[in-house]
């Protein structure tokens, strides 16, 4: 799909097709992002993004109004020929309605053979067919057990979502281990669209929507365009023209198959839910209604996605052009509204997935480009279906607690922590927990401010909320969430600005996230960081501010983040970006292999893609930035500086226990211990666990009686 492959209208005359079917897929040359917002606006679902001699052309479904009306605003679709006939003859797939093997009876069977198989409906549509929700373990509903939802097929032309399902039911009834089934209220809906997906098979291969008649000649609703949550918010994300792909409805959840799936989340709410589609190799989470958006539960969504260095699922269909699902959220793709997921998020609390399954490219052996018409192939069907076995998995396993999940890629959610610091300090924390009041602020000057902090509905989540304050001041040096005992400290920072010395390559662009200006990259280019000295800081990360313009089609072109420990001699990829973002939004990477770093650098490097950044530093979460003042009284050292005789650190008399710390210059916590009442001093000869600790200059600092008392030491051993 994304790497160049041979010419849709010769693949695609490889399979006879009758002049009955009305639908056919087309490329339509574009210019990049622009021509996929552009073909949005006009109603289109893009499908795919291929590449063709250098240029880009997206794949629609298309029918000769359509054409005309792509005539009209100056595209030329090089239109193929229908699909395959839909005639349900096929080895591989199966109707909905087919006697004795279709989707209806082949439940109906297993339900019969099968005491952990049950089988239930949610609903009917519009032409009567059941909407079938399988159950898989105990026959009846408990609170003790989280239910897990998937779901398949909104759209009636996606079959091997529908295959992915079905096989998924047996795997569950026959491999899950039954300790674990036994937890669970495993649920899957193999068919979300039945009117739709039977049509496919007796008139129109292509058919996306539902079948309801609109009243202007025209069929069918996009299910996955009618849902509550931000239906109609705009004109991108789904169409208000009865004839488009994706038409949302007359109004919010107005379709059957969508009240049927809305009743079953009132009864049923799922902890975790997937709604498996085709195609495109992706693995979408909340949010997808406005670009940049970012949940409060992200950290949690992309533990069990994965990442584009650490992704959960591969894909390894023969000549597929990715070798992997992209994660991320569902705007990375394009905007949507009324979409299952943001719904199911938003209204029930449930972390839920879209894997858009395999990366629709060749047939093998013949290099054919199938999109959507997925070869008749079972063992390709079975090929997707193990790939997408591992996510599935844990999906049912994090159901027991989502926030400590380890995802397929190993990944496990980070703890609560500071996710940026400037120019918006943002503190994701748990939801039931009390949120902080305000931020404290300190200045590289040493002054202290308070901003309050807000939440809107969209930053709490199920497992984390997002609070946020705009801190205004450019000196911030560190951030403090009252309450929270949560902080951190800017330990570098550089956004283009005349100040920002050191960095070099890229552009400047007048487009700022803070401050005048931010970098901006584009084709094959690289962004190079001054050195930093982190030496004695643990708990580094780096926070920067950025936007793009990509596609997830072609996420060859992308973005990387490198970290150099040895002042930019070797680099070790640490982050990539890869599709759109129209706003700004906030990234925050760890680098637990920048502790101590003398010759830390970082550097954004754009691979055919277009990238801004602004208000990247270097970032730690162990800061004495908000140690109160010392007191007047003196501490007083026996030695200093200390060479070969032990420091004897004496305070005033104290009655409680008193607290020595001892730090590095630089902030790091190199001792530790309590000294209890009367005594109050405390000899040091300078080492740690037996170790001598390196010359330099150390901070003392001891808390006795409520007061604090600073000195500094000097290592200075011959």
């Amino acid at each position: 799909m994304a790497r160049r492959a041979p010419g849709l209208l010769a693949a695609l005359a490889l399979a006879a097709a009758p002049a009955a079917a009305q639908l056919r897929v087309a490329e339509v040359p574009i210019g990049g992002r622009a021509g996929i917002d552009s073909l949005s606006r006009l109603g289109f679902e893009v499908a795919a993004v291929r590449v063709v001699d250098g240029a880009l052309r997206a794949v629609v479904v298309i029918d000769v109004a359509a054409e005309r009306a792509l005539l009209t605003h100056g595209y030329v679709p090089l239109v193929a020929l229908p699909a395959p006939a839909a005639a349900d003859t096929f080895r591989s797939f199966r109707s909905f309605d087919k006697p004795g093997v279709g989707i209806r009876a082949t439940l109906a069977a297993w339900a019969a053979a099968d005491t952990i198989v049950h089988l239930d409906s949610i609903g009917a549509t519009l032409e009567g067919r059941p909407l079938l929700a399988v159950k898989i373990g105990s026959g009846t509903d408990s609170p003790t057990r989280p239910n897990v939802l998937f779901v398949a097929t909104h759209h009636a032309r996606e079959w091997v979502a529908t295959e992915m399902a079905m096989k998924l039911i047996r795997w569950i009834a026959d491999s899950l281990p039954r300790p674990l089934l036994a937890q669970r209220d495993i649920w899957v809906i193999p068919v979300q669209n039945p009117d739709g997906y039977q049509y496919t098979f007796t008139t129109d291969r292509l058919w996306r929507k539902n079948r309801r008649p609109n009243g202007d000649g025209t069929f069918g609703v996009d299910p996955n365009r009618n849902y509550p949550a931000f239906w109609g918010r705009d004109d991108v994300g789904s169409s208000p023209v009865p004839g488009s792909e994706v038409y949302r409805g007359p109004g919010p959840a107005s379709e059957l198959e969508t009240q049927g799936l809305v009743a079953f989340h009132a009864a049923h709410p799922p902890v975790l839910a997937v709604s498996y589609h085709t195609y495109s190799a992706l693995l979408l989470y909340p949010y997808g209604h406005r670009s940049g958006a970012v949940a409060p539960d992200a950290p949690v969504f992309r533990a069990l996605a994965g990442t584009d260095l650490e992704p959960a699922v591969r894909d390894s269909v023969p000549q597929s052009s990715l070798t992997y699902y992209h994660p991320g959220p569902g705007w990375n793709l394009y905007p949507t509204n009324g979409e299952y997921t943001d719904w199911a998020y938003r209204e029930h609390g449930a972390i839920a997935f879209t894997p858009e399954l395999t990366s629709g490219c060749c047939v093998p052996g013949t290099g054919a480009y199938y999109g959507f018409v997925f070869p008749d192939d079972s063992g390709l069907v079975e090929r997707v279906f193990r790939d997408n076995l591992p996510f599935a998995r844990s999906v049912i396993a994090a159901a027991a607690n989502p926030g400590v999940a380890t995802g397929a890629s190993g990944l496990t959610a980070p703890p609560e922590r500071v996710e940026t610091v400037w120019p918006e300090a943002r503190v994701s924390v748990g939801a039931a927990a009390m949120g902080p009041t305000q931020v404290t602020l300190r200045t590289a000057g040493g002054g202290s401010a308070a901003r309050g902090v807000t939440a809107d509905s969209l930053d709490r989540g199920v497992i984390r909320t997002t609070w946020r304050a705009a801190v205004g001041a450019d000196a911030v040096r560190a951030v403090q969430a009252d309450g929270t005992g949560l902080q951190a400290e800017l330990l570098t920072l550089g956004g283009a600005e005349p100040a920002d010395t050191g960095w070099q390559g890229w552009s400047v662009s007048v487009e700022a996230a803070a401050g005048q200006a931010s970098w901006l990259g584009s084709g094959d280019d690289t962004l190079t960081s001054p050195v930093a000295d982190l030496g004695g800081r643990t708990r580094v990360w780096l926070q920067f501010w950025h936007r793009h313009a990509g596609s997830t089609f072609t996420p060859e072109r992308r973005g990387i983040v490198q970290f150099s420990a040895d002042s930019g001699r070797t680099w070790a990829d640490v982050g990539a970006v890869v599709g759109a973002a129209n706003d700004w939004y906030a990234e925050r990477i760890d680098l637990p292999q920048a502790a101590g770093a003398r010759g830390a650098r970082v550097r954004f490097v754009t691979l055919g893609f277009t990238w801004w950044v602004d208000a990247a530093g270097f970032a730690s979460d162990s800061t004495t930035a908000f140690e109160p003042p010392a007191q007047a009284a003196s501490l007083t050292l026996s030695e200093n500086p200390l060479r070969d005789t032990p420091v004897t650190i004496a305070w005033p008399a104290s009655t409680q226990v008193a607290r020595v710390r001892i730090y590095t210059y630089a902030g790091a916590l190199v001792l530790g211990l309590v000294v209890p009442a009367p005594a109050a001093e405390f000899v040091w000869d300078g080492t740690v666990n037996g170790r001598p600790v390196a010359n330099g200059g150390y901070l003392v600092v001891v808390d006795a009686d409520g007061r604090r008392y600073r000195g500094r030491l000097f290592v200075a051993r011959r």
